[in-house]
């Protein structure tokens, strides 16, 4: 009987020290198993977050509004031009404006009253050599075209001020030409930015001048 009794005593301590045995497995698989997911995890964030962060960045960028450019007509010539090209001297009360950025506006203003002169020679040299159909033609592309060759030759409107002008300074040209300007938010002088987008002419019938 004794020796029954160790047999089952051993036996007892094989059986636990088998359970304490497959405890211990089953505990450093579960170490392991939670070790490589924080292994892959932390790899995923790794790899992921940049191109995270880069689809963020992209998204405020897009989401960004950009600015519109509110454009207003600025005259700078108001007075006639001859032609007589036919032999028959006719004169055209004629204006003419440049479509420029709000933000230009007073600094054209002011370029145009110390070029006045520079400005009426060369529209007067245009208006001399045009035809009498270009002058009496409903579209006067041709001569706005001519316009801005020649600003661009005499280097007219195509440099900003080092200084802007004062946005209180009063505008000597309060009787402009109405126009439809596009809605628009003011942001910084972008040295880069067209100056002059456009030149339109406004030009009345020519009338005959007895010499």
């Amino acid at each position: 009987m004794a020796v029954d009794d160790s047999d089952k005593m051993k036996s007892d301590e094989g059986g636990e020290g088998s359970r304490k045995s497959r405890a211990r497995v089953g505990l450093l698989t579960v170490v392991l198993l939670v070790v490589e997911a924080a292994a892959i995890g932390g790899g995923y964030l790794m790899f992921s977050s940049p191109a995270q962060t880069e689809a963020v960045g992209m998204s405020h960028a897009m989401d960004a509004p950009v600015p519109e450019v509110t454009l207003e007509e600025v005259v700078i010539f108001d007075g006639s031009l001859g032609n007589e090209v036919t032999g028959i001297a006719l004169r055209y009360p004629t204006r003419i404006f440049l479509k420029v950025d709000a933000r230009d506006r007073l600094w054209i203003e002011a370029e145009a009253s110390r070029s006045a002169g520079t400005i009426h020679a060369q529209l007067s040299e245009i208006w001399k050599l045009a035809a009498r159909r270009e002058l009496e033609s409903p579209n006067l592309a041709a001569m706005e075209a001519r316009i801005q060759r020649a600003f661009d030759q005499e280097n007219l409107f195509d440099r900003r001020p080092s200084v802007m002008p004062s946005a209180g300074h009063d505008s000597a040209s309060g009787n402009d030409h109405e126009s439809g300007s596009e809605s628009a938010g003011f942001g910084g002088i972008d040295s880069e930015r067209a100056i002059v987008h456009d030149v339109i002419v406004v030009m009345g019938i020519g009338r005959r001048v007895h010499r």
